[in-house]
């Protein structure tokens, strides 16, 4: 009789595991089956406004971020870079609400390029790129490290040429 229950036990296990892999799809399946609830590539995805970003270029002076009459915006197509770091940038609109926050890396730290040399030097003069949302009521920047307040910047005017020039070249 327990020769008799092995027997059925095996034969039981081996048909639940033959129905598995009856029903498992193969890669190609699945491939198939991705691809048809798939849109294809649209060529024109980068020139839909909702599909870009701006770049804020501006200078650094005595480690500072200053908007002076070089500062530009750029319009980029593509999304916003993935956030890392631990510099702050506060985006505020016209009024001064919060249209959002995110982090990068210390845009104000200059780093080595020397192989195992990971040393920072504050940036004293130079050019900064911010990235920032597509968003015609951009206001003020708030740039932060931790709970110190680095900067704050008006870009307001900055969007408007913007507006008047979406290429954002030639500013």
């Amino acid at each position: 009789m327990r020769t008799l229950k092995n027997i059925l036990l095996v034969m039981a296990i081996s048909l639940v595991t033959m129905a598995a892999q009856a029903q498992e799809e193969n890669d190609e399946q699945k491939r198939d089956r991705v691809e048809k609830n798939t849109k294809p590539f649209n060529p024109n995805y980068f020139s839909v406004a909702e599909n870009s970003f701006y770049v804020l270029e501006a200078m650094v002076v005595d480690n500072k971020i200053v908007i002076d009459s070089t500062a530009t915006i750029t319009v980029v197509p593509g999304k916003l870079p993935y956030p890392n770091g631990d510099f702050k940038v506060s985006v505020l609109d016209k009024q001064g609400g919060r249209i959002m926050e995110y982090y990068m890396q210390d845009p104000l730290l200059a780093r080595s390029c020397e192989g195992e040399n990971d040393n920072l030097t504050p940036l004293k003069n130079g050019r900064v790129y911010i990235s920032l949302p597509k968003n015609n009521n951009i206001g003020t920047l708030v740039f932060s490290r931790g709970k110190e307040r680095v900067g704050t910047v008006d870009i307001g005017n900055l969007i408007v040429r913007t507006q008047r020039n979406p290429t954002g070249q030639g500013q």
